[in-house]
């Protein structure tokens, strides 16, 4: 379970647990340089190099297939829907422009907003002690 609630947050922001899960996924997810905290920067880099993995054939767009492809691939279906019917939703959120594929404008903005989300006091970093937190 745990798995597959991870790979919808990185896929798509669409699962929001409690905020300081999100902050500990991201920091242990999104953490280049080891020192805890995930600043802007380093997520859209991130996001950059994952957008580049699930365009499998390099046309600077993920069509339908290839995101169902990618996902399938990376998680195991815990819940009554299988992993493709979670992927197909998942898709729909990011698709916003229902193209069926997502651009790397979609996809930057759909992670830039989810960053942004969890950023409670704008300091374009996620650190479990935000000072919003105090």
């Amino acid at each position: 379970m745990k798995k597959i609630v991870m790979l919808m947050v990185l896929f798509s922001g669409v699962i929001h647990a409690n905020e300081t899960s999100n902050k500990v996924y991201m920091i242990e997810k999104f953490d280049q340089n080891g020192d805890h905290v995930v600043t802007q920067e380093e997520f859209l880099k991130s996001a950059e190099e994952r957008f580049k993995t699930m365009d499998i054939d390099g046309d600077k767009t993920i069509e339908k297939t290839e995101f169902l492809q990618r996902y399938t691939e990376h998680s195991h279906s815990t819940t009554a829907d299988s992993a493709a019917e979670v992927g197909q939703r998942v898709f729909g959120k990011l698709d916003e422009n229902r193209d069926d594929k997502i651009s790397e404008l979609e996809y930057t903005q759909s992670r830039l907003k989810w960053f942004t989300e969890v950023d409670k006091d704008n300091d374009q970093k996620i650190e479990l002690e935000d000072t919003a937190d105090k």
